[in-house]
């Protein structure tokens, strides 16, 4: 049992901090953008909501898959269920805050140049998310894998 926390507890944080630094990147580039009409004080506090929100999304998904990860050989229906649950939470969490964004509560908070700003935002951070949630999948998935073991009573 200690060991199968362990061997989850590693890919989870390995994964953690590379989808905070590619966030971290994402954030740096959007801050950095020159938008006239957009304060810049009202623009960090946009990308910093933006990438709470889909980093929240993206380190929920990555912390369902490593588990069930583990266990794709014995048990693939668990597997399948997990990549979808984790899939649902990657993209409904960014899905709410765009149609918050959409709202004409956000309208009135920063206008049309804040709703678009932080709706580009929203774009690229969960697009860089995903690409690097992607490789995570394609450079770890085969480890910590156990094969079926054929079992014929022949």
């Amino acid at each position: 049992m200690q060991s199968t926390l362990q061997s989850t507890l590693k890919p989870v944080v390995f994964g953690f901090f590379v989808l905070a630094a590619g966030q971290a990147l994402t954030a740096t580039v959007m801050i950095s953008r020159n938008i006239p009409n957009l304060d810049s004080e009202l623009r960090a506090k946009a990308v910093a909501v933006v990438s709470a929100i889909t980093l929240s999304g993206a380190f929920l998904a990555w912390y369902i898959t490593c588990p069930t990860k583990r266990v794709a050989s014995r048990q693939p229906g668990l597997s399948i269920a997990g990549a979808l649950a984790a899939n649902l939470i990657r993209l409904i969490v960014p899905l709410l805050a765009l149609a918050f964004l959409q709202s004409s509560a956000a309208e009135a908070y920063g206008g049309e140049t804040f709703q678009n700003f932080a709706g580009e935002t929203l774009v690229a951070s969960y697009l860089v998310l995903l690409l690097l949630d992607i490789l995570l999948h394609i450079v770890g998935y085969g480890g910590g894998i156990q094969p079926v073991q054929n079992q014929d009573s022949e």
